[in-house]
């Protein structure tokens, strides 16, 4: 195990957190990127608003539910009728997503499409801006105050896959945010908290479900009877939506997806299994390498937990293997793993200010995936959970204690 002490003495940079740059700059850079998004969907009008990203799916599938035919949601013909407003040409994007998902994308389809996606983007904004803050008990003293905050969440905004996310309609934020109250919550020893948290997470369960797995195995019993409860309510929801057999239809369904997702996005996965199919193939030979790969990385991590119970989850170093074992994690989704610098820089505070810019540029690497054929943010997701790994092995973790904080 390795522990060292943070030294108070050591600055975050080289600029005087005093500074009024100091203090307005990171704010106003996170300023320019909200305008900018909420300008982009108040400019969009006509019948080809094809901005948002994959919004539109997510925009239609709460005005599928919206119009009370949630128990047709996954019927293509139903998902393109839905968007034909809002994509040219008899396109549409497919919605994957469990219905009380949809149902809770319902509470915005009801606006004009480019007011929701204005009130998407304000929250998905909100949603990092809450991660930051929600990690500052776990960032060792790093994330005090409002001009530490806001350096922090502008070198989060400013990397790649955070920024697409957010212009793009996507809900990487939202899932960042519920991974760190998971990690806040577990760490402070507050199991229905963290219960609460992993449930939610199942709005995407490629990684919900694998975040209780962890629960499961650490033995969070209590966390795990929180999930399992208010994972209750969300089949209730569902049931609401799209009948009692929504878990079979939407199961059948997200099978019949998988193969057109590879086509369609393939070169934006991160994810294991789909990274290696994309680049070698979708024979069972390319499955049993993946899984096999995932053993490899995942076990010792898993074992370190399981024979601890009572110890601290690591969830800095579980979070790239979370996007690794996802069935399904495209590149926008790796900002899940950004929690694992916001370790780092509370343990090494002379290289925070350097080691921001290096994330900040090698997150941008991403940008090659059209070209290329595959992403190569994949790399250095793999990079890590192998440091991890080895780690592991043998014997030794930094070890993240939540600690007092100073306005």
């Amino acid at each position: 195990m390795i522990e060292r002490r943070a030294c108070s003495t050591v600055r975050l940079d080289m600029v005087s957190l005093d500074s009024p740059i100091a203090r307005l700059g990171p704010w106003l850079a996170v300023a320019v990127v909200a305008t900018a998004a909420l300008g982009v969907a108040l400019v969009g009008s006509g019948g080809e608003r094809a901005y948002g990203g994959d919004f539109p799916s997510f925009y239609a599938a709460g005005s599928i539910v919206l119009d009370g035919n949630g128990d047709q949601l996954y019927e293509p013909t139903v998902q393109q009728a839905a968007q034909a407003d809002l994509l040219p040409d008899g396109r549409f994007l497919y919605f994957a997503y469990p219905p009380f998902t949809a149902a809770a994308y319902a509470t915005m389809a009801w606006l004009p499409y480019g007011a929701a996606f204005v009130l998407h983007t304000v929250l998905a904004i909100a949603a990092l801006v809450a991660a930051v803050v929600a990690f500052r008990p776990l960032a060792r003293g790093l994330l005090d105050g409002p001009t530490r905050l806001g350096i922090a969440v502008g070198v989060a905004l400013a990397t790649y896959p955070v920024v697409r996310a957010v212009l793009g309609g996507q809900n990487a934020t939202f899932t960042l945010l519920l991974f760190v109250l998971v990690a806040r919550f577990d760490s402070q020893d507050r199991p229905t908290a963290a219960g609460l948290a992993a449930a939610a997470m199942l709005y995407k369960p490629q990684f919900g479900i694998l975040v209780l797995v962890v629960l499961l195995v650490g033995r969070r019993w209590r966390s795990v009877a929180t999930a399992a409860a208010a994972s209750s309510g969300l089949f209730a929801v569902g049931a609401v939506v799209s009948g009692v057999g929504w878990l079979a239809t939407w199961f059948d369904a997200v099978l019949a997806f998988a193969d057109e997702n590879l086509v369609v996005n393939g070169d934006k996965m991160v994810a294991m299994l789909g990274w290696l199919q994309n680049a070698i193939g979708r024979e069972w030979g390319t499955v049993a390498v993946a899984l096999a790969l995932l053993v490899v990385l995942a076990m010792p991590l898993l074992r370190e937990i399981a024979m601890h119970p009572r110890a601290e989850i690591s969830w800095y170093a579980i979070s790239p293997i979370v996007v690794l074992a996802a069935p399904s994690a495209l590149y926008y989704d790796t900002a899940l793993v950004l929690v694992v610098p916001a370790v780092a820089f509370a343990w090494f505070r002379p290289a925070a200010a350097p080691g921001a810019i290096a994330v900040i540029g090698l997150s941008w690497i991403g940008v090659a995936g059209d070209t290329l054929g595959w992403n190569p943010l994949f790399v250095p997701i793999v990079a890590l959970a192998v440091m991890f790994a080895i780690g592991s092995v043998r014997g030794h973790r930094i070890r993240v204690t939540p600690t007092r904080y100073t306005r």
